[in-house]
């Protein structure tokens, strides 16, 4: 877009925080599920973030609802992310309205904000992270499941199939149908969810703050040079 060659760009990356790793703590997730709405026993997906246009939560509601009438046992979803201090242009009534129209809201929970802490938990016992966002510049809260060994439904464009190619499903931006027959999949394929897990987990491991510290400072000792 600028012009620049290549040659002379460097990239550093995020990483997820120290918080975020596997729960082993099966009570913790069950005591935390039950506190967001999920009743024992029920599956769930997580959505961490804004709830601004780009995301695409509309989106996710409309394919959650669409897998969730074909179960005996729906799966939930879980809306992560504060609601009253949005810091961009908030889409919420889109949202809910989707929810009403999908007739979903017995299985749809505002969580409202969660600290690292708790959140880990939630994506331990959670089926998949979805973020189909029109675009991400990193993807962080997927990286963040994913180094809780929580598989990813992430948009293309971002760098998440790169960097967590294996560990999740992607799909491009505004391909409602591609979501849909992602979370079946998930839901479905627990030997595929298995595999994706693991990688997920293991990209997520490969990446920490300390190198793309060291790798940006390289950067700016080279070009101070």
């Amino acid at each position: 877009m600028l012009g620049i060659q290549k040659g002379r760009i460097r990239v550093t990356s995020e990483a997820p925080a120290e918080a975020y790793a596997p729960s082993e703590d099966k009570k913790a997730i069950a005591a935390l599920a039950a506190r967001v709405g999920v009743p024992a026993g029920a599956r769930w997906f997580t959505y961490v973030g804004g709830f601004n246009p780009h995301k695409h939560v509309d989106a996710i509601v409309r394919a959650h609802a669409a897998v969730a009438k074909e179960m005996s046992a729906p799966p939930h979803l879980l809306l992560v992310g504060t609601i009253d201090k949005d810091v961009f242009h908030g889409d919420q009534a889109k949202i809910r309205r989707a929810i009403s129209e999908a007739g979903t809201e017995s299985l749809v929970h505002w969580t409202g904000f969660l600290p690292d802490g708790e959140l880990r938990h939630l994506h331990s016992g959670a089926v998949a992270l979805l973020l189909p966002s029109a675009c991400e510049g990193f993807g962080l809260p997927a990286v963040e499941a994913a180094a809780c060994g929580t598989p990813v439904v992430a948009t293309t464009a971002s760098p998440l199939p790169q960097l967590l190619q294996g560990g999740g499903i992607f799909v491009a931006p505004g391909d409602e149908p591609a979501l849909e027959a992602a979370l079946r999949t998930l839901l479905t394929d627990d030997l595929g969810r298995a595999r994706m897990a693991r990688i997920a987990l293991e990209r997520a491991r490969a990446l920490s703050w300390r190198r793309g510290a060291e790798a940006a400072m390289a950067a700016l000792h080279e070009a101070a040079a």
